[in-house]
């Protein structure tokens, strides 16, 4: 895992975990820097993933890996912890160490529960063709993406597919397929987001264990909207709400 940081460290810290296809730096200029106010902005590319070589996706060795960074950097409270898709996996495993007090957790197209039946082989194999046909051609799912995430971002994401390794790909699969629910603390994560595009798989199973096992949590769901589109297609309005979580 590569970690980029963005600002002041003395700032209150903001750390980013990407989804899949849009690496941390990327995330950070499309969202994280519209934030209003003075951040320090800390967005790790993961497996395979803009400037990360390393094909192996382990969540548990990167969310260690971040905690160490973080300790080094003198900071132990974290304003907001942000992760969208794929990063709420790594975002689970991070918020079960000690030693971090984190005010705010927003969690966006969370693979929260365990998928199971055809859709736990239908959706590897499709990422699996994709993945084929994006070695050939870089921009091969360009348009498959834009109408979700915008030409620019849609494009970035086909290319970053064309980057993964096949057994990258499967780890990443397996890992969003077992799903990442996890035993947390009340006291640890009081101001809990979990958002979910109303046209997503992930909702269907996932809003009702989120409201199980986090009762305290608050649930978004967009109307209309699929996996991670108001992240895609509308930062400015995404980056504005959660300033204003920040606030409450």
């Amino acid at each position: 895992m590569i970690i980029h940081s963005y600002g002041n460290p003395k700032d209150p810290a903001i750390v980013m975990f990407h989804p899949m296809l849009l690496p941390g730096k990327q995330l950070v200029e499309h969202m994280g820097k519209k934030i209003p106010g003075d951040y320090f902005l800390v967005a790790p590319d993961q497996a395979g993933h803009g400037d990360d070589p390393d094909m192996f996706f382990s969540p548990k060795k990167d969310a260690k890996e971040l905690s160490r960074f973080l300790k080094e950097k003198g900071i132990n409270e974290i304003e907001l912890l942000y992760a969208a898709s794929m990063g709420s996996i790594t975002s689970m495993e991070f918020l079960k160490l000690d030693g971090f007090h984190i005010k705010h957790i927003h969690l966006d197209g969370t693979p929260l529960a365990k998928i199971t039946g055809i859709q736990s082989v239908l959706s590897p194999l499709l990422y699996k063709v994709a993945l084929r046909k994006t070695k050939k051609d870089p921009t091969y799912l360009t348009k498959t993406l834009e109408p979700i995430y915008g030409s620019e971002l849609g494009n970035t994401m086909s290319k970053q597919m064309s980057m993964l390794s096949r057994k990258c790909l499967s780890q990443i699969m397996a890992g969003c397929n077992a799903g990442c629910a996890a035993v947390l603390k009340e006291e640890n994560c009081q101001n809990m987001i979990f958002e979910w595009g109303e046209k997503e798989f992930n909702l269907i199973k996932g809003k009702p264990l989120a409201e199980k096992m986090y009762p305290w949590a608050r649930i978004i769901v967009r109307k209309g909207s699929d996996h991670c589109e108001f992240l895609g297609k509308q930062p400015e309005a995404y980056a504005q709400e959660i300033a204003k979580e920040l606030v409450d």
